[in-house]
């Protein structure tokens, strides 16, 4: 008899609702999801910074070098897209989950008085970035929706490695702000707080998944793949913090 079941990798800061509508498909259906997120440095709990090795090791070689997952979630698609031009993601075989929105993430208490993208260039405010994955370039698509591109970049102190990093960065206090997503509220909302954007600012990035080329029961991970995109899966990327499609489309 075969074991039905799913393996999946996941970057670290999609796996909370991943493992809810994981638990929902496996109570439906019955076929076990093994999760597994990222192992890299950069993804503990740590405000690592970035060095020179950071942008060569993303997520797709972390999955490669394990070579057993069926399917990958990432945080953003151009992720996914690389996936298939390194034929590590089959082409044609992935799907939009949700999107997350872009906002300052600051820490509680906010000591630095942020509230828009123009307290980002005032003098002595400290920016943080990150340089890798989902957050990579997200800080100049926000900062050029207002013209202050140059202005922002003069304050950034901090380029991180990752989602978790800069999430630490902001909650430590190692910088005022950070350009991050509206879900990372739900990371951390003891040490840290999310100021929204104004609507014609915001910036949205896809959590998709794709199947991947180690994929041992194409069938079974398809099922799991089409569960992601049902209402019922993702009320649970909603209850996170992510944007359902249709709320964009209006």
């Amino acid at each position: 008899m075969v074991d039905e079941s799913v393996k999946i990798f996941s970057a670290r800061a999609c796996a909370a609702p991943l493992e809810a509508a994981a638990a929902l498909f496996t109570e439906e259906t019955g076929i076990r999801v093994d999760i597994s997120v990222c192992a890299r440095h950069c993804a503990t709990q740590n405000a690592e910074e970035a060095d020179a090795e950071s942008g060569m090791h993303d997520f797709l070689v972390e999955i490669d070098e394990y070579g057993v997952h069926d399917l990958a979630v990432g945080g953003a698609e151009y992720l996914l897209d690389d996936g298939e031009v390194r034929r590590i993601i089959l082409k044609g075989r992935r799907c939009l989950i949700a999107y997350r929105e872009s906002a300052i993430v600051v820490p509680r208490g906010n000591p630095a008085g942020v509230t828009s993208l123009a307290d980002l260039t005032r003098d002595g405010v400290r920016v943080g970035i990150s340089v890798i994955d989902c957050l990579k370039g997200l800080w100049e698509d926000v900062s050029g929706r207002v013209g202050l591109t140059a202005e922002i970049r003069e304050n950034i102190t901090f380029y991180a490695s990752g989602c978790v990093a800069i999430v630490e960065a902001v909650a430590e206090g190692i910088v005022d702000a950070a350009i991050g997503w509206t879900a990372f509220g739900h990371m951390d909302d003891e040490r840290l707080e999310v100021i929204p954007l104004p609507a014609d600012q915001r910036v949205y990035r896809g959590t998709g998944v794709g199947m991947l080329k180690f994929c041992r029961q194409p069938e079974v991970a398809q099922k799991f793949m089409d569960f992601l995109v049902t209402p019922e899966s993702r009320a649970c990327y909603e209850k996170f913090g992510w944007v359902l499609p249709e709320t964009l489309r209006g």
